[in-house]
């Protein structure tokens, strides 16, 4: 038996650097918002259009771990890749 491997939004989109900044908020707070790194997902394209796509019924749904952790499997993913390939 095999398990099948899953994917969080992360593992799939894209997301831009973001600088590391220092800065007081209202209420006289200090906070520090950590950098990042750019990175590129397995689909290269951002997580608005992912959500836009799931919406559009155009990719898969995902399936919810979590309330606030949808994944899909790696089958979801390839059928999909595959679907697009065919089409172009």
């Amino acid at each position: 038996m095999s398990i099948a491997k899953l994917y969080r939004v992360k593992d799939l989109v894209n997301y831009p650097a973001r600088a590391g900044n220092v800065y007081v908020d209202r209420s006289g707070r200090i906070r520090k918002l950590s950098s990042r790194e750019a990175s590129i997902g397995l689909l290269n394209i951002s997580e608005s259009m992912l959500w836009k796509l799931v919406k559009r019924g155009d990719f898969p749904a995902p399936t919810y771990i979590t309330a606030s952790m949808p994944t899909w499997s790696e089958h979801q993913i390839n059928q999909w890749i595959e679907s697009k390939n065919r089409a172009a």
